[in-house]
């Protein structure tokens, strides 16, 4: 046995034969109860408790100590990570005295699970993998059709530039060219080192791996990429104070003649540290605020031959969530995720090849990537075959993982909502709603309760019936 750790809140709990709102947990550690729409709005509308659970094997509570890489490929899979919320769900069940399992007593309560990106993923799982317990899914920016592999490898990026144009008018012409001007600089540079101070990166910390300059290249262009994308992460609501716009500006912005490309990726970097959001992405960041010098270590995930271009092409994080995140991405959770030559980014193509080589620099010849594994046990590559009903959709159209989401109703009970002023899961943000929302917003939480009334509604009376 181990300790898994969750959160629970039964306010507006209206008793046996009210809802349960199980939010899932991902790849992080969950140090609060996330998601006010639900906590708040939906619990108090329909009187449902909450519960929120941390995903096995990150955070502070771990099921093994030091696990092996032969304990993580069995332990640390979606289909684990599923049980776990079994068991706790049937726990809190009992806990309020909801009737069993049988859904023709009036003591039943319903199980609704939610999540955005990897666990809305999971929340749609769940609901498919466990239709005898889950009667309804909330998938927000959840991209199943990266993890069945049919997504194009270009869309994240692609999305993120379009994102970032739509912004501020003219970033992509302007990060874009300033970025070959960086990387010819980077290659004319005397050395690793000088390269390094030109950017106004520490010297004494870059990864012992970047031995040459075509190495810092590709890296800083990787991590550029995979920054800017956590700026797009957090682009909502549309706002000249957004982290993206600000750094859009920094390529945009004239500072006189000499102010160089260099020049350039050095205070986007200088933005990024400066960014609360980073922090906790990145935890070994916290307290080198005042470093006078961005650590390019920081991208770097816990455990020997780590590298800035991980298993995770849009960043893994860093820390030992990192590397944890970075496994699954080595095992059965894969994301071809590349930069196309569309983009404002550096082209650079993904491959499964390349996959499986940094895996097993990681973590041995043993682990080899098996990108199909989970569509054929889970069979959601195709959700109507599968029999899936009662599952709602959300997707941001400037998030970038919408492009690997379903944004068309794939039947009458399988449905999507789009918000063209959304970003990543900005309907399960940690504020809203609030007076800040966009119009779309708005209308899509009234929509999404409304669709939800009505599915619980037809769950109570197919049980009387």
């Amino acid at each position: 046995t181990w300790d898994n750790r969750y959160y629970a809140s039964s306010r507006y709990y209206g008793g046996p034969g009210h809802p349960i709102f199980m939010v899932v947990g991902g790849e992080g550690s969950l140090e609060k109860m996330l998601y006010p729409f639900v906590n708040e709005h939906l619990a108090f509308h329909f009187g449902a408790a909450v519960v929120q659970i941390e995903h096995r094997f990150y955070g502070p509570y771990q099921p093994l100590p030091n696990a092996t890489v032969e304990e993580l490929t069995e332990l640390l899979t979606p289909q684990q990570a599923m049980a776990d919320m079994v068991r706790l769900t049937k726990h809190f069940k009992d806990e309020l005295g909801c009737g069993g399992y049988d859904r023709t007593s009036p003591e039943y309560c319903p199980v609704v699970s939610v999540g955005g990106g990897y666990p809305g993923f999971l929340s749609a799982m769940f609901r498919l993998a466990h239709g005898d317990f889950v009667d309804v899914a909330y998938a927000s920016s959840a991209p199943l059709k990266l993890y069945d592999q049919s997504a194009p490898q270009e869309v994240y990026y692609d999305t993120v530039t379009r994102a970032a144009e739509r912004l501020s008018p003219g970033c992509a012409d302007a990060v874009r060219s300033a970025l070959v001007e960086a990387e010819e600089a980077i290659m004319a540079s005397p050395s690793v080192e000088s390269a390094v101070r030109a950017m106004n990166m520490c010297v004494d910390s870059i990864p012992e791996y970047i031995h040459d300059l075509d190495t810092l290249r590709q890296d800083v262009m990787m991590a550029v990429a995979f920054s800017f994308a956590d700026f797009d992460m957090g682009a909502y609501p549309p706002s000249e104070e957004l982290g993206m716009h600000r750094a859009c500006r920094v390529f945009q912005d004239a500072a006189g003649g000499h102010y160089t490309s260099v020049q350039r990726v050095a205070d986007f970097f200088t933005l990024v540290g400066e960014d609360e959001e980073f922090e906790k992405k990145y935890p070994q960041f916290v307290g080198e605020e005042g470093t006078p010098c961005f650590d390019l270590s920081i991208f770097l995930p816990d455990g020997p031959n780590a590298r800035i271009a991980t298993s995770d092409w849009s960043g893994s994080g860093g820390g030992n969530d990192g590397k944890m995140w970075e496994f699954q991405l080595c095992t059965t959770l894969v994301e071809p995720i590349g930069i196309s030559e569309e983009s404002m980014f550096p082209y650079r193509t993904w491959t499964y090849d390349d996959l499986t080589e940094y895996c097993q620099l990681r973590y041995g010849e043993g682990i080899v990537p098996q990108p199909l594994a989970l569509v054929r046990d889970l069979g959601f590559d195709d959700l109507v075959k599968s029999n899936a009903s009662r599952i709602i959709f959300t997707n941001g159209k400037q998030d970038m993982w919408s492009g690997a989401s379903y944004v068309e109703d794939v039947s009458d009970t399988i449905l999507a909502l789009n918000f063209e002023n959304g970003a990543y899961h900005s309907d399960l943000s940690h504020v809203g709603p609030s007076d800040t929302d966009t119009e779309d917003i708005r209308e899509g939480f009234a929509e999404i309760t409304d669709i939800l009334g009505r599915w619980l509604g037809e769950i109570k009376l197919e049980a009387h019936g």
